[in-house]
């Protein structure tokens, strides 16, 4: 209910349309936080955050304050190749901007009238074009994919195929240009329309390939730290480097952000933990502005903290290698790596269904030959029993003869017409009873004795005799 309450509120606060007074954001090209007074048309800069030098006023050309919204967290710069110009994107607006520090000149150039559909997407800048993805607008998370086109000064639709996510909203997305790849996963499906489905999260991990237009899953986030990590509501706060996320956590306590889940997407998605309660610190005017208390530039991490909360403007920088910070970490395993007790207890649950198929069937057997004896009781009548008794006892004998069966019944006193027509009857009613019983045409096999061809012997149909002997 955090989440929707924010996103509402943040909606709201976009469609009412509030005045900018400022917008603030960290230049990674530059290495400097800076900042536009709309009021007085200043551009200022700082390192650390405080205090803010002024590089003087800019030039606006086709800038409307009231087409800005204050925001010193969604604000994104791209550095335009061979250039002192670049991109400036503001979050929920659709809006593009040039500005250059140098010549203090700030102009938009795009021509889009729409806002509030695109709050929190993941922008990027890829081969001279800008991209946006998913984001959040009209009380809905999208995974609408566009990029800005700057002939028509419009943004245009992307249409994918494969396994697209039905969103791309507040999960960890990043454009990662060593492999020309976009990745997204862990994102929420929330549409406050629908009372069952307010915030679902997909654990699902994607990668868009640019050059088919093609979303591919590459499995699911198993690892509990970072679902537990992404279950959390906006708080949270991570960025992205080029090829690790860095997942800033607290480990229950209220200001100290004392751990930090680095994310190798370079190296099948392994997954590291660092934690240090006394060394990563952050309180004071920062503790909420995590883009000035916590970023990265290169290869380096720094995070600003106020040294002596009793005078505000003495900063203490902390700076951190990548490499040291793994030496430090302790390896959590690969994202999509099921726990070893997950792994245990779906083995047991296929051991345990395997077993249970294999009982039920040999219950099913097992009542099958018990109906079967049953039937062959009610339907035989006491000589058809006999026959089948004998015929079973010297199966692996061999062929027995009329006269054999004859004597069996002590028939041989009686007339040959006498015995031809009991032997007839008998052989009948048993073959007519267990065709019907084994759903099986051929139930005896018979054949002319060798000595002498007027004479048949007779022996039960293999399949048949493997049936009955199992009884």
């Amino acid at each position: 209910m955090r989440l929707r309450g924010y996103l509402i509120a943040l909606f709201l606060l976009i469609q009412v349309g509030v005045r900018a007074h400022t917008i603030e954001w960290f230049s990674p090209s530059t290495g400097y936080f800076y900042k536009i007074d709309f009021e007085n048309s200043q551009l200022s800069r700082t390192k650390n955050g405080l205090p803010w030098m002024s590089l003087g006023e800019l030039s606006f050309e086709h800038v409307e304050k009231k087409d800005l919204i204050s925001a010193n967290y969604a604000v994104k710069e791209f550095k335009i190749e061979n250039s002192d110009w670049a991109y400036l994107l503001i979050s929920c607006t659709n809006q593009v901007y040039q500005i250059n520090k140098k010549q203090l000149s700030l102009k938009r150039i795009d021509e889009t009238y729409f806002r509030g559909a695109n709050c929190l997407s993941s922008t990027f800048y890829r081969n001279g074009i800008l991209y946006s993805f998913g984001g959040y607008g009209f009380w809905t998370s999208t995974n609408i994919l566009t990029k800005y086109n700057a002939d028509g000064k419009e943004w245009l639709s992307i249409q994918a195929k494969g396994d697209v996510p039905p969103a791309i909203s507040m999960g960890l997305t990043a454009y990662v240009p060593s492999q020309d790849k976009f990745i997204t996963m862990g994102n929420h499906l929330i549409n406050d329309t629908d009372s069952k489905r307010l915030d679902v999260l997909d654990w699902n991990i994607y990668e868009y390939n640019f050059s088919t237009s093609e979303f591919v899953s590459q499995g699911n986030i198993e690892l509990e730290e970072v679902k537990s990590y992404l279950e959390k509501d906006l708080t949270r706060y991570y960025i992205f480097n080029g090829r690790y996320f860095f997942l800033l956590d607290k480990s229950g306590r209220e200001k100290n952000f004392d751990t930090i889940y680095i994310i190798d997407v370079l190296d099948d998605f392994k997954t590291y933990a660092w934690k240090n309660k006394n060394r990563l610190v952050i309180e004071g005017p920062y503790s909420g502005n995590f883009d000035k208390a916590f970023h990265v530039n290169g290869d380096t991490l720094i995070w600003t903290n106020v040294s002596n909360q009793s005078t505000p403007n003495t900063l203490k920088n902390h700076r951190m290698m990548v490499n040291d910070l793994l030496r430090e970490s302790d390896y959590l395993g690969k994202l999509s790596q099921v726990p070893w007790y997950k792994s245990i207890l779906e083995g047991s649950l296929v051991m345990i269904s395997i077993g249970f198929f294999v009982l039920a069937f040999f219950l099913y057997k097992k009542w099958m030959k018990r109906k079967l004896r049953k039937q062959l009781k009610i339907m035989l009548g006491d000589n058809e029993k006999m026959l089948l008794d004998f015929l079973i006892l010297n199966y692996t004998i061999g062929y027995i003869s009329g006269h054999q069966i004859i004597a069996y019944f002590g028939k041989h006193k009686s007339s040959p017409e006498s015995q031809r027509q009991f032997r007839a009857k008998i052989f009948e009613n048993l073959t007519k009873s267990l065709r019907l019983l084994l759903g099986k045409e051929h139930i005896l096999e018979v054949h002319t004795d060798e000595k002498d061809q007027r004479i048949f012997t007779y022996r039960l149909n293999p399949e048949v005799y493997q049936i009955l002997k199992s009884l």
